[in-house]
């Protein structure tokens, strides 16, 4: 074989190969399963300085802005029954505040839980409130009006 097709088929075996471990790599990121307050409460030490996704509901009244508007700090907690609620969690979120974040938002969080018991989240993604799911189009063109 001519030495030019010898270097176009290795240069094209290294392109696919590298497509394929982006590929991989970046699908076990974005399937990480996320765990409940609950769960990360029975299963804590298992996940220190583990990096995972917790998903809960922000306590009210427990936002507190720290360095400006940069940092903030919350405690979230997961609704079990009725008027119920699971042990509250304390995490610590630097980064864009996205602009659906506020009391009783539901989150989901990227991060890791430090040794003082803070989940430090580098990733805060807050749900759209509840208040524009059940309605239809017509009253959300109404409310336009």
């Amino acid at each position: 074989m001519p030495a030019k097709k010898i270097k176009f088929i290795a240069g094209f075996a290294i392109i696919i190969v590298s497509l394929l471990v982006l590929v991989v790599s970046s699908s076990k990121q974005m399937s990480m399963y996320y765990f409940t307050v609950t769960e990360l409460e029975a299963r804590e030490i298992e996940f220190m300085d583990k990096r995972i996704k917790l998903a809960g509901k922000v306590v009210p009244g427990s936002i507190q802005q720290i360095d400006g508007n940069r940092t903030v700090e919350f405690l979230i907690w997961e609704p079990l029954e009725k008027d119920a609620f699971s042990e509250k969690r304390a995490v610590r979120y630097s980064g864009i505040i996205p602009d659906t974040f506020r009391d009783e938002s539901d989150v989901v969080l990227e991060g890791k839980t430090n040794n003082e018991g803070i989940f430090v989240a580098e990733t805060l993604l807050a749900k759209c409130p509840s208040k524009y799911e059940s309605k239809s189009y017509d009253e959300i063109k109404d409310s336009y009006k």
